[in-house]
């Protein structure tokens, strides 16, 4: 990967090297995005006042909050890989060295035309069969600011969601690929638990995707084509991010603790045959008690506590859309 055919992901681009520039640059899109769709709803009641506020708003809330949600995300997750790379790279052989400066932050001219094309090709599907025909779609960029920014909206989303879930699948694949080349050792947790970590990091991003779903519900009954999509790519994606880089470090794990489980039962059995070192015996079965507590999967115990609490949010997410739709009948009714 040389540095003439890579570049910054443009997504990392879009935070700026400040402190708390991922806050700062949520807040911005948040500005931004709100000031697009405010004025093209206000426009658009003008124009017809007694369609009241249509069905728009949830669908623009949603276009907003996903973009301000993905960027500082996803910057976020690459931070932390950088670290995660920087911590396994005493345990990684020489050859593999030089590529993990950039193995996370830079893409080639390639990779970013093809994920924007891919994406565009999904905003053009889903439009087609939200609409029902091309003319239909056609019409919908042309009947307003309202209107083409809630169809232009859906491809800022695509392009940003598949641009940062196609890097991350892409550093999952480096990850497992590093595997081959990482001294992975059992006793010594820092070879494998920074990968673990990375795995856990990197569902924030599908995880938090389903759960700003919720917000197109708010308005009741949602056209599934706005949604499936969607969903059909998270659910593989999330089982992605997770075990692809870390299932050969299990591998390697679960070989080892063999091994050393089977060292520790012949040290046991060395220490049975002389029943009068009561020493020995003890520091055999101590040694089979620790040996057979070593961990196959390299996930510690605030991995596994950050994985549970990430999956909350989906669930709460979708309650919280619920009780926000509750609460708004109750008021208009």
């Amino acid at each position: 990967m040389s540095d003439e055919r890579t570049r910054r992901i443009w997504l990392l681009a879009l935070v700026p090297a400040m402190r708390r520039g991922r806050w700062v640059s949520a807040a911005l899109i948040l500005f931004v995005g709100t000031l697009i769709y405010g004025v093209g709803i206000k426009l658009w009641l003008q124009e017809v006042p007694e369609r009241g506020y249509y069905d728009a708003w949830p669908v623009a809330i949603f276009f907003v909050c996903s973009v301000a949600y993905m960027v500082p995300v996803f910057h976020y997750i690459s931070a932390r890989t950088v670290d995660a790379l920087e911590a396994l790279r005493p345990f990684v052989a020489d050859p593999m060295r030089p590529q993990l400066a950039r193995a996370v932050e830079y893409r080639s001219l390639r990779w970013t035309l093809r994920t924007a094309l891919t994406a565009t090709l999904i905003w053009l599907i889903q439009s087609r069969m939200l609409t029902e025909s091309w003319l239909g779609m056609w019409q919908s960029l042309t009947e307003g600011l309202l209107s083409f920014a809630m169809s232009l909206g859906p491809l800022l989303v695509w392009l940003t969601m598949f641009s940062a879930m196609s890097a991350l699948l892409g550093n999952a694949l480096f990850f497992r690929r590093l595997a081959a080349h990482l001294a992975v050792q059992i006793f010594e947790p820092g070879s494998y638990m920074p990968v673990g970590r990375m795995a856990v990091t990197s569902t924030l991003v599908t995880l938090g995707a389903f759960g700003l779903l919720s917000i197109m519900w708010l308005d009741g009954p949602v056209n599934w084509w706005t949604t499936l999509p969607a969903m059909a790519l998270f659910a593989p994606l999330l089982v992605c991010f997770l075990l692809i880089p870390v299932l050969p470090i299990h591998r390697e794990l679960v070989a080892q603790r063999a091994q050393a489980m089977n060292e520790a039962q012949a040290a046991l059995g060395q220490a049975l045959a002389s029943p009068d070192d009561l020493a020995a015996r003890a520091t055999a079965l101590a040694l089979r008690r620790e040996v057979a507590r070593l961990p196959t999967w390299p996930f510690d115990v605030p991995a596994i506590i950050r994985f549970v609490s990430y999956a909350v949010i989906v669930p709460m997410t979708w309650a919280g859309a619920a009780l926000i739709e509750i609460l708004v009948n109750a008021i208009l009714s």
